[in-house]
């Protein structure tokens, strides 16, 4: 049952009479005591960890100590009474525990408390602030902010949740620029271009923050809009004059706007007054009766998305574009997966190890001189996150400096001017520099800086509108950011004729590749021998030819990925997922993929072994196709005309049969297929002539399409598909049943199929029915092996006989009853899934999703057996790294197959 106020009350009088915060010696029993409170028995028992071990998450990248883990819902560090919890210090701590879990078990929720507050923080959305401060006192009547850990795990009310006041902010000032747009368009934008609009957007934004971070005078911004909302002057005179008198230099003496100081910094230099209506303006007011201070920088990402969404006809029409152009957002979670590795981690292990002050003063000379680009800045989220660290980092340093000599000599400090960018959108490029313009000031704030906030820097020549793969590159030390996602087969549709061929002519040696591809090969050319780099791509870079002509190339070019996510859902509205690659030109101390340390991370993003490497054996070859690809719907047939057609003429079973693609064998019963396909095979024309009425549906349905097609057999053989299979037909042949599995699924699970089911293209088969196979395919370490070897589509996982099947090394000297017990569990394993799909109307795919991380299910425990059998047949250990062995197989297989001798593939005598 829920907690109530009562239990929280007696919590509360408990600490207050036995509890005196020491850290060390009261800090299990106070937090014992509060999960009691919510109901548990305590907090072991509700399943958290107490003094959990976590892998370098030490301040020195020794082994840490978080005081509470309860996987996936909490950590909790405490301090002990009288800590200043807003200590930076203390948050680094504990991001550095959160990000050194693994991501399975990463909590969605970080506490620290010092036994009189609790410091609630959302690391994924809001890092550097808390989303609720509660004290020890208001417990009982803030329970919601606590939801999280209650039995039920509900969604909890945050008292400054930013991320929802940013998106409030986001969607009124959306509003208004879609107004002024829409305006405009009306009267074919005489009084102010789209350009301008977005540009007078932008001088508000900014001057809402000033008015409540203290760079304007108190209400300033505010009160200009109250004047023209009560018709005492208009918009156009009166936010024109405030946006002229930021733009002067020194400071307002008189007047309305007295106080006003000089802001410089690019966004003021021209200034276009518009009249706003009466909506706009009230709109306006309730964005800046906001606290501006707590709208989070991440804001721009969402105003640029509203802007783009703005077309001449709908909203979604653009959004269309937008994707189709492969522009989108990270998340702030993302950013920091590739700032705090880069750029955080490099300079605190070299602050750390400097120790003299000459070595200090060097590091200080480099620091204020250290450049970052981000070569697809977007709204500047990127350069945002990199300034507030390379700030904090220069904190840091200088604290260690003043152990040796006075401080107040370094006057050369961090700046924006050390940050650069591109974006092809020219409004991009403006948010981009606004945010900078703000992160100066929240910087100097957060870390309590002895630092002018205005003037602000001028950015226009940092951050510029550019196409970055036709532009020069700054030389800088780290490049970061967001290439554009767009797949191969999309980029001549998406970007036309004209600028595929400038590309190709730009990048000769580079083609039918990710956009994005061509972003992680500029980058590492522009990197100095010291160089840092961290990108965001669709987790096909670590694939393929895009792979080949990026992380190939960097691996093999002085590169070393270092620290990397190999794939995970994207934050963003596109629905991809996304790795995560941070590499540099020096050879690392450690690698961390996918928040575990490993040995090596190579191309494919996996650790060690490099699968790319492996042969194709010719015991494997023959024995493993892709089904037929027909090329026309027009062969697709219902049942009911297939049975009408096999009633009328009993010839027509020759040619009718039921067609198996992905679909069916991942979501229906046994994997039966509810459509049927007229099969001509490679009959001749006069031939077809026999089955009249599918020879009709072929001849109207088909035909024409097939005309119109490039290829000639497509053109002239019509009646056939365009791939028959002739070598998958044979091999079958003398069969009762096949293995099969979808070329694109969430499991790669072989079922047996029928040999009366036609195969498809979207579907594999492998040509025999001996279940020790099966067994084999079924098994983990097949499954790591096409992990590794497939390519991705979202989190499916594409099954491709070439690169999964034909490298794949069967266990070469198997004994007789290990591969005994292995079809006889196979077996046993087929008849449970078999008699479980149809009991309860299930396809393969529900079986597995519900049953296979059950440790008390059927499927599980067969699957545990069948893993050890075949591990037993491989003659692997457990502590072995399985790919590494099969890598090691394949070699030798490959070996032994060029001098002659005998490899035991998928099909012969076991």
């Amino acid at each position: 049952m829920p907690t109530t106020p009562e239990n929280l009350q007696q919590f509360v009088n408990y600490c207050q009479q036995y509890i005196i915060g020491d850290e060390k010696g009261q800090a299990q029993i106070f937090l014992d005591r509060f999960f009691q409170a919510f109901e548990y028995e305590g907090a072991l028992q509700a399943g958290a960890t107490f003094e959990q071990r976590i892998a370098k998450a030490g301040k020195s990248g020794n082994m840490g100590f978080a005081d509470l883990l309860w996987k996936n819902r909490v950590l909790i560090e405490m301090k002990k009474r009288g800590s200043n919890l807003q200590d930076r210090d203390y948050r680094t701590q504990a991001e550095r525990y959160y990000i050194r879990i693994k991501k399975s078990d990463r909590p969605r929720y970080v506490i620290l408390c010092n036994f009189d507050e609790f410091h609630i923080y959302d690391f994924d959305n809001q890092p550097d602030d808390p989303v609720d401060i509660i004290a020890l006192e208001d417990l009982p009547k803030r329970i919601p902010a606590f939801s999280f850990l209650e039995a039920k795990n509900l969604r909890p009310q945050f008292k400054n949740n930013q991320v929802e006041i940013t998106e409030k902010a986001a969607r009124r000032l959306g509003d208004v620029l879609h107004s002024l747009l829409e305006r405009g368009e009306k009267n074919n934008f005489r009084k102010y271009t789209p350009l301008q609009a977005q540009h007078f957007v932008l001088q508000c934004v900014l001057a809402m923050y000033a008015e409540d971070i203290g760079l304007l005078p108190p209400a300033m911004f505010t009160r200009c809009l109250q004047d023209c909302i009560e018709n005492q002057g208009n918009s156009y005179d009166i936010l024109g004059g405030l946006f002229q008198a930021m733009n002067q230099t020194g400071v307002v003496p008189d007047g309305r706007y007295e106080g006003v100081q000089y802001f410089n910094g690019g966004l003021f230099d021209e200034i276009h007054p518009i009249q706003l209506e009466y909506g706009e303006l009230s709109l306006l007011l309730a964005c800046a009766g906001q606290d501006w201070s707590k709208v989070r920088p991440s804001i721009f990402g969402n105003l640029f998305e509203g802007a783009l969404n703005y077309t001449d006809k709908t909203k979604d029409k653009s959004k269309q574009q937008r994707h189709a152009h492969g522009i989108h957002f990270t998340s702030e979670a993302d950013i920091r997966s590739i700032v705090l590795p880069t750029i955080r981690e490099y300079w605190s292990d070299r602050i750390s190890e400097a120790n003299t002050l000459k070595e200090l003063q060097l590091l200080y000379h480099e620091l204020i001189n250290y450049k970052i680009l981000d070569p697809a800045c977007g709204s500047g989220n990127f350069l945002y996150v990199a300034y507030q660290e390379l700030k904090y980092i220069e904190t840091i340093l200088l604290e260690k400096i003043a152990n040796f000599e006075d401080i107040s000599v370094y006057t050369q400090k961090v700046s924006p001017q050390q940050f650069y960018g591109m974006d092809i959108n020219a409004f991009a490029v403006e948010l981009a520099k606004v945010t900078l313009m703000i992160g100066r000031k929240v910087a100097i704030d957060q870390l309590g800086l002895n630092e002018s906030s205005l003037p602000l820097d001028s950015l226009d020549k940092n951050i510029i509108c550019a196409d970055a793969l036709f532009t020069d590159w700054i030389k800088a030390d780290v490049i970061i950011g967001n290439p554009p996602f767009l797949g191969s087969k999309h980029i001549r549709l998406t970007l036309g004729d004209e600028y595929v061929d400038q590309l190709f002519h730009r990048f000769p040696e580079i083609r039918d590749v990710d956009f994005c591809a061509y972003w992680f090969r500029l980058t590492h050319d522009h990197l100095g021998d010291k160089g840092r780099s961290g990108l965001v791509a669709t987790n096909s870079i670590s694939q393929g030819k895009s792979r080949v002509v990026s992380l190939d190339y960097i691996t093999e070019n002085q590169g070393y990925i270092y620290n990397a996510i190999s794939s995970q859902e994207w934050s963003g509205d596109a629905k991809v997922h996304v790795s995560i690659v941070n590499w540099s030109k020096q050879k690392p101390n450690q690698y961390i993929l996918d928040g575990k340390e490993v040995s090596l991370i190579n191309s494919s993003l996996q650790s060690t072994v490099k699968v790319s490497q492996a042969v194709r054996l010719k015991a494997n070859l023959n024995q493993c196709f892709q089904g037929v690809i027909p090329l026309g719907m027009g062969f697709i047939i219902t049942e009911e005309i297939a049975q009408e057609w096999m009633n009328i003429d009993q010839n027509n079973r020759a040619i009718l049969k039921l067609f198996s693609m992905g679909a069916n064998l991942a979501k229906k019963p046994l994997g039966k297929p509810e459509r049927w396909i007229i099969d001509f095979n490679e009959m001749t024309l006069e031939d077809c002539h026999q089955y009249p009425l599918p020879f009709e549906q072929i001849k109207n349905n088909v035909k024409p399409e097939r005309l119109n097609n490039r290829a000639k057999k497509a053109r002239e053989y019509w009646w056939q598909f365009f791939a028959t299979r002739p070598g998958m037909r044979a091999a079958i042949a003398n069969l009762s049943y096949y293995l099969t599995v979808p070329r694109l699924s969430k499991w790669a699970i072989f079922l047996p199929a029928s040999i009366e089911w036609l195969a498809g293209d979207q579907s594999v088969v492998v040509a025999t029915e001996d279940y020790y196979i099966l067994g084999v395919l079924l098994s983990d370490t097949h499954r790591i092996w096409v992990k590794a070897q497939s390519s991705t589509l979202k989190g499916d996982t594409r099954y491709t006989h070439t690169t999964c099947f034909e490298t794949f090394p069967f266990p070469q000297t198997p004994d007789k009853k290990t591969v005994e017990k292995i079809r006889k569990t196979a077996l046993e394993l087929h008849e449970y899934r078999s008699q479980e799909m149809e009991k309860k109307g299930w396809g393969i795919t529900k079986i597995y999703n519900e049953y296979y991380h059950e440790p008390a299910s059927k499927l599980y425990k067969l699957h545990q057996k069948l893993d050890q059998l075949v591990m037993e047949a491989y003659h692997f250990k457990s502590e072995d790294n399985i790919l590494e062995k099969l890598l090691e197989l394949n070699q030798e297989c490959a070996e032994k197959e060029n001098r002659g001798e005998l490899v035991i593939g998928a099909v012969g005598d076991f």
